[in-house]
């Protein structure tokens, strides 16, 4: 099967679609398929995709990401020749085309919106989505065959879109290597009961990930006791300089770091050797540094809208609604090593169970076989 993945773009400061989209490829790949990525890029280099064909293309206008006509052609090109074409997001002039093209072309399409559809999401930029909704995508998407949802939930608030409950649907999370994990064998730091207490956030310096909270937390948890803090490391995207300032003004240029991104090994090290893992967003689709998290057994404490209820109930995760003083009080229980080491043991349990990236590529791709023969 020819397989051709297409994403506005691969930079980090995307957040979690270009590391999903390049981990579908890579595994598919190792299943015997050919896997195409059509995307742009910024950045210099890829890492681990070996065997994956990789085509690059540029903007004619970075904003809403209109592709230049070079990159049209490459778009078509690929389409031209593949089984099946598999869309990440959605309100884009890269997928906008890339829809239309398999259209006229008769293709098979699967759409992945990573939560772009999410009526949570519509709500942004509602008149202008809503626009480009009935000028671009409707036909599009009442083509496309299939969609691929990455939570029940997402699922059921993406049912405005007419008709979309009739369409082929499967509902998975992503997932990620776990035996490469195992490999890794990394061991948490042994530290003295008077340690500082680490609460970790990895990701975008990104309004939507509601960092402000966090600062306020670690505010109010050194009130009572001077020993929590507060590691915030990711790619500055529009927010580090208003964060920066809070954190003056409050006074915590002890409690608080800002850090370069840092990915691979020295991340899962850093998420393994941390007392919490918080992720406070005002909405998370299936947050990639969850799945981290879960599958080290870490400990994630998390806000309401990061869509982890699953997990949650399974006892994988803390979750705590966006009130200041239950934050704290999630924080206290989760100071208790009893609680975070039952947590961190069952966030293991979780991920065996449902985040096992190879698991989920076949069922993914029986999911294809099943649209290709339709």
């Amino acid at each position: 099967m020819i397989i051709t993945h297409i994403v506005s773009s691969l930079n980090s400061s995307q957040g979690g679609p270009p590391k999903v989209v390049l981990d579908f490829a890579k595994y598919q790949m190792l299943n015997g398929h050919n896997v195409n990525i059509v995307s742009q890029l910024d950045e210099n280099k890829i890492n681990n995709q070996r065997g994956v064909n990789l085509v690059m293309g540029s903007f004619l206008t970075k904003r809403y990401y209109i592709p230049s006509l070079d990159f049209i052609l490459k778009i078509y090109n690929n389409i031209k020749v593949s089984d099946i074409i598999h869309l990440h997001g959605v309100w884009n002039g890269v997928i906008s085309v890339s829809a239309l093209i398999s259209r006229i072309l008769k293709k098979k399409v699967v759409m992945t919106p990573h939560g772009s559809l999410d009526s949570f999401n519509v709500k942004n930029k509602y008149f202008f989505k809503k626009l480009y909704y009935y000028l671009f995508e409707k036909n599009n998407i009442d083509y496309i065959q299939a969609f691929h949802f990455l939570s029940k939930k997402e699922f059921k608030n993406s049912c405005w879109v007419k008709n979309i409950n009739k369409k082929k649907i499967l509902i998975q999370p992503n997932g990620i290597d776990l035996n490469y994990l195992q490999k890794l064998k990394l061991r948490r730091k042994k530290t003295s009961s008077k340690k500082k207490f680490q609460i970790t956030f990895l990701g975008r310096l990104n309004k939507i990930k509601n960092i402000d909270l966090q600062i306020d937390l670690i505010h109010r948890l050194n009130k009572k006791k001077n020993n929590y803090f507060l590691n915030i490391i990711g790619p500055n995207d529009g927010s580090l300089n208003k964060l920066e300032k809070k954190k003056n003004i409050l006074g915590l240029n002890r409690n608080i770091k800002f850090k370069k991104p840092v990915y691979g090994i020295k991340k899962y090290s850093i998420i393994k050797n941390s007392d919490i893992v918080i992720l406070t967003s005002f909405y998370e689709c299936n947050s990639v540094l969850a799945i981290e998290v879960m599958s080290l057994g870490g400990v994630l404490l998390c806000t309401n809208n990061c869509n982890l209820n699953h997990a949650s109930r399974h006892g994988a995760v803390k979750v705590s609604d966006y009130k200041l003083g239950n934050l704290v009080k999630s924080v206290y229980y989760l100071s208790n090593e009893k609680n975070s080491s039952l947590i961190r043991k069952k966030a293991l349990k979780y991920a065996k169970k449902n985040l096992d990236i190879k698991l989920n590529i076949k069922k993914i791709l029986k999911f294809y076989k099943n649209i290709e023969i339709n």
